[in-house]
């Protein structure tokens, strides 16, 4: 079986995708490729999985009026004349979506040459792309069993959002925390970083360090603050994730659908400080929202205070039965299985 994989515009779009591309792995006679944009980051981890890498023109899909909408809808056409000339020569037997405004002109080709879709969404509620997407899917995979019910209530399988099998694969393995350490704050702002996150951490450090140790992921491309005892910043973090998963105390994060399913897989007790809707469509407020009506996790909600920050790291550093509490909770919502069930998925198609 060929499956062609497609999404991007972050990280949360492609480790996704390639949990199920890992999971078919283990299936004979299965291999895949992907379609994605010109991004070096996105294809540099497609192709370490060892899936080859198309690229395509990417032009945004917006929600507002924009002079730049006419120049990127000239680039979605050409994208879709690029993804339909890479479907046919390849000749998948299924396209698998994980969404992006990239994932848009490949889902149309398939439609064209009648190959099946299936799409995935992994937020609270479809964005924009999903929601053109379902209108080619067969199927279309979401997290929950409410909140989709637009997109055709028939074609909709729940299924959780994947996660790493490297994620799951290190879980499962003994862990022993160094004795002595003093608590780990581990602050993530996404592949990309966040402004406002590195903003935070930065006015607030000296308190923080004052009764923990942080670590800090600042995003690709953006400056290193110089490293102190006991603060450590990087760029980007990659194979240690899970290492780092187990030792942190506490993770500040963003709250995009990916990262909260790898807290929820190592049951961590967080503070979420979502994207509002100035910046995005809110669905990281949705996310957040929902996990803390869950009590599952604690949100500020922008624009953040400093001090209500620094206030609410110390409060759960404290407080490890609250801390305890807080990751039992979150646990409890996720189990890891979701890439299984869309490979099965994926491999039921093939025989109907």
């Amino acid at each position: 079986m060929v499956v062609c994989f497609t999404g991007g515009g972050t990280l949360g779009h492609i480790y996704p995708a390639l949990a199920v591309h890992q999971e078919l792995a283990n299936t004979e006679s299965y291999s895949g490729f992907w379609i994605g944009r010109n991004d070096p980051t996105e294809r540099r981890i497609v192709e370490e999985a060892d899936l080859p890498f198309y690229s395509i023109p990417s032009g945004k899909l917006r929600r507002y009026l924009s002079l730049r909408t006419i120049s990127d809808g000239f680039k979605v056409m050409w994208a879709i004349g690029s993804a339909y000339r890479i479907l046919k020569r390849r000749k998948p037997d299924l396209l698998f979506s994980k969404g992006g405004f990239v994932s848009v002109p490949p889902v149309i080709a398939a439609y064209l040459l009648r190959i099946p879709v299936i799409s995935h969404e992994s937020d609270i509620s479809p964005g924009l792309a999903t929601r053109i997407n379902a209108k080619f899917s067969q199927l279309i995979c979401v997290p929950f069993a409410e909140g989709f019910d637009r997109l055709g209530r028939e074609k909709l399988r729940v299924t959780g959002n994947p996660v790493r099998k490297d994620l799951l694969e290190a879980k499962r393995k003994p862990f022993r925390r160094p004795t002595g350490d003093p608590p780990l704050l581990l602050v993530l702002g996404g592949s990309g970083g966040s402004a406002t996150i590195n903003a935070l951490i930065e006015k607030t450090l000296d308190r923080l360090l004052s009764f923990c140790s942080v670590y800090h992921q600042v995003g690709v491309n953006n400056p290193l603050p110089p490293g102190r005892p006991q603060y450590t910043a990087v760029e980007f973090i990659g194979d240690e994730l899970a290492l780092l998963l187990q030792r942190a105390d506490l993770v500040v994060s963003r709250s995009g659908a990916g990262v909260l399913e790898e807290l929820k897989l190592y049951a961590k007790a967080s503070i979420l400080l979502p994207l509002g809707k100035k910046t995005s469509r809110g669905e990281q407020e949705a996310n957040a929202r929902y996990l803390e009506s869950k009590g599952a996790t604690v949100v500020l909600y922008e624009p953040v205070d400093p001090d209500r920050f620094v206030l609410a790291v110390r409060s759960l550093i404290d407080d490890p039965m609250r801390r305890e509490a807080l990751a039992e909770t979150m646990g409890s919502l996720g189990d890891g299985s979701a890439a299984r069930r869309i490979g099965e998925i994926i491999l039921g198609w093939r025989n109907e």
